[in-house]
C-alpha cells in the first residue's frame, strides 16, 4: 500500500496559538482522502502543509516516502496541485489564464487541444473567451479547477472545493473526483465542513478537533457529562463500554447505526425511537435523518430504505452497540 504522504510529530502555530498537532497521519495514494471538521479546526493549515506552501516548523513530512526538505520540495511542487477556497484569477481571458499555467510549467505541445479538453471535461469549454476577472464565484471555481489539473499533477489538493457550487455543479464535482482518481489513478486530497458529504465521497476520512486528528467521522457528535457508565447529553442517556475518563462528547458512526420497526433483541444496548425528519440521496447512500431525543444521522442503502418502507414521519427505533461509540 503506496503512502502519498507520511506526517510524523506535526506542531503548527500561529503565535501562541496551536494549529495542528499530530503525532502520525498518513494519507494513502490512489485513493481519495476528505479532512473534515469546522471551521478553525486545522484543515486549510494542514492543506498548506501537504501542498508545502507553507515551512513546516516542527516534525517531519514524507512525500511518498521521500523527506521534504528545501532541496527535495521544489520538486515535488511540480507533482502536486492546490485549488484554494477563494481562487485568484489573472487579467485576462479565461484561455490566457490556462495558457500562463502551461508556460509557467513549461509545457509547450498542442497547448490549445490541451486547453480546450481540459474545458470540455468540466462542461466550461463555453468560457473560454471570457474575461476570467468577470466570471461568477462557482465559474471561478470551475476554470482553477481546470487550471490546477491542466498539467496532469499526480496529487491535487482541494480547499473546501463545494463552497460557492449550486446544486448541479455540485453534483458534477462529485462526479469528477471520483472519475480523476478512479480513471486517472490520481491521488485527490479535499477539505469540507459538510461531514456526511466528505464520508459520502471519500474512500478514507480524516477527521480533525482543535488541530487534532481523531478516529470519528464528527457526525452524530453529541455534548454532555458522564455519570456512570450513562452519558448523558441532556436529551438521551447513552450507554458507554467504557467509563474510565471524564468524558464531554460521544460519536457514532452513521454506518454503525441499525434501523429498525420495532425495538432489536440483541446485543445492541443503546435503543431510542424517533421520528424520521430528512431522507436525502449521498452519492449512491441514503441518509435518514432520525429525531429521537438527539438527532441521528443515518447511512442505509437504498435496498434497506425500501425493506423498511421508509418516508417522513415514520416511526423507527435507532440502535446502536456501546463499544461502536467513540468518547472524548
Amino acid at each position: 500500500m503506496t503512502q502519498a504522504y507520511q506526517l510524523s510529530n506535526i506542531k503548527y502555530t500561529y503565535g501562541e496559538s496551536l494549529a495542528l498537532s499530530l503525532s502520525e497521519l498518513n494519507i494513502q495514494a490512489n485513493k481519495i482522502t476528505a479532512l473534515i471538521g469546522p471551521n478553525g479546526c486545522g484543515k486549510s493549515t494542514l492543506l498548506n502543509l501537504l501542498a508545502f506552501l507553507q515551512e513546516n516548523q516542527q516534525g517531519q513530512i514524507k512525500f511518498f516516502s521521500e523527506n521534504a526538505s528545501q532541496k527535495t520540495i521544489p520538486a515535488f511542487n511540480k507533482r502536486i496541485a492546490f485549488l484554494p477556497q477563494k481562487p485568484y484569477m489573472l487579467r485576462g481571458s479565461v484561455v490566457d489564464n490556462l495558457n500562463l499555467t502551461l508556460k509557467f510549467h513549461h509545457i509547450k505541445n498542442d497547448r490549445s487541444e490541451l486547453i480546450n479538453s481540459s474545458l470540455e471535461k468540466l462542461g466550461i469549454a463555453h468560457l473560454a473567451q471570457k474575461k476570467a476577472k468577470t466570471l461568477s464565484g462557482g465559474e471561478q471555481q470551475k476554470v482553477a479547477l481546470v487550471r490546477a489539473i491542466i498539467t496532469n499533477p499526480d496529487v491535487l489538493l482541494m480547499d473546501e472545493p463545494f463552497s460557492y457550487l449550486d446544486h448541479s455543479s455540485v453534483y458534477l464535482l462529485e462526479q469528477f473526483i471520483h472519475d480523476y482518481v478512479k480513471c486517472c489513478g490520481k491521488t485527490l486530497i479535499f477539505s469540507t465542513h459538510n461531514r456526511l458529504q466528505g464520508m459520502a465521497i471519500a474512500d478514507e476520512v480524516i477527521s480533525l478537533v482543535k488541530g487534532n486528528s481523531v478516529n470519528t467521522p464528527l457526525i452524530n457528535v453529541f455534548q454532555g457529562k458522564l455519570k456512570g457508565q450513562q452519558f448523558d447529553t441532556g436529551k438521551i442517556e447513552i450507554l458507554l463500554a467504557d467509563n474510565n475518563q471524564d468524558y464531554q462528547h460521544v460519536s457514532i458512526d452513521p454506518h454503525e447505526i441499525v434501523l429498525s420497526t420495532q425495538p432489536l433483541i440483541s446485543s445492541m444496548r443503546n435503543q431510542y425511537q424517533g421520528k424520521v425528519t430528512a431522507i436525502a440521496d449521498e452519492q449512491g447512500k441514503i441518509r435518514v435523518s432520525i429525531l429521537a431525543g438527539e438527532l441521528f444521522q443515518v447511512l442505509i442503502t437504498p435496498q434497506s430504505l425500501k425493506e423498511l418502507d421508509i418516508s417522513l414521519g415514520v416511526i423507527l427505533w435507532v440502535n446502536f452497540k456501546s463499544n461502536a461509540l467513540l468518547a472524548f
